[in-house]
């Protein structure tokens, strides 16, 4: 039901209010050059580390005098040997305005994440804002006592986030990091659930030891992978 919801999120469309007007194109992960233009045959690219599994929401402010199938901008991901892995996320600008790409899932082998602009005749672009959203849950067990990590690896906070596996089950946000101690030892189970990002929610996200196992690690990250465009 959870990727039900999560799917009719990324087809509808963030909620009114949810994704205000950017002032001044800063903050994000943006790379850089955040502005530029094309002009002839030519490609600019930029290189981001990726967050595997993670979210990520592409705006950019672009236009082209000569628009044509050539002429695109978009984000795809790449694997440690720089081997694209995953599907293209193109736009293809004609007027000056607000190209939006949300929901792109980088897969579980991506390394890096590239923007790029291309075309063969004239594309520019004012801005480039890009966000990513996830988390990581790690479980540790040592003298009797659980340990639950959760870390936001994401640019922005999470809200809405609820714990089970320690006794404190309030919900809570997620801006840097949180951790729960409380007696237990292995065989445990810990689920974080409910994590809200700006469009929408983050999948639950559970992690397990069994006997004789100190360490379980998770990642809380996105579900399918069917980008939204606006």
């Amino acid at each position: 039901m959870r990727e039900f919801l999560f799917a009719a999120l990324l087809l509808l469309g963030p909620p009114t209010g949810a994704d205000p007007v950017m002032p001044g194109c800063v903050g994000g992960i943006a790379p850089n050059p955040r502005t530029g233009m094309i002009t002839g045959p030519g490609t600019v690219e930029s290189t981001l580390e990726a967050v595997p599994g993670g979210i990520y929401d592409l705006s950019v402010w672009a236009g082209s005098k000569k628009p044509g199938p050539a002429t695109a901008i978009g984000l795809r991901f790449e694997d440690e040997a720089n081997v694209q892995t995953g599907r293209t996320y193109a736009r293809w600008p004609q007027q000056d305005k607000r190209y939006n790409t949300y929901g792109m899932i980088a897969p579980q082998n991506a390394a890096t994440v590239r923007f790029f602009a291309t075309t063969t005749t004239e594309i520019h672009w004012t801005c480039v804002f890009l966000r990513v959203s996830a988390y990581d849950l790690v479980l540790e067990a040592a003298q009797n006592t659980l340990k639950i990590t959760i870390t936001n690896t994401g640019s922005l906070p999470l809200t809405g986030l609820k714990l089970t596996g320690c006794p404190d089950a309030t919900p809570f946000d997620l801006k840097d990091q949180v951790v729960r101690t409380c007696p237990g030892t292995a065989p445990a189970t810990a689920t974080v659930s409910g994590a809200l990002y700006w469009n929408g929610a983050l999948p639950d996200r559970s992690v397990s030891l069994e006997h004789g196992q100190s360490l379980g690690h998770g990642l809380g990250s996105g579900v399918g992978n069917q980008p939204q465009h606006t």
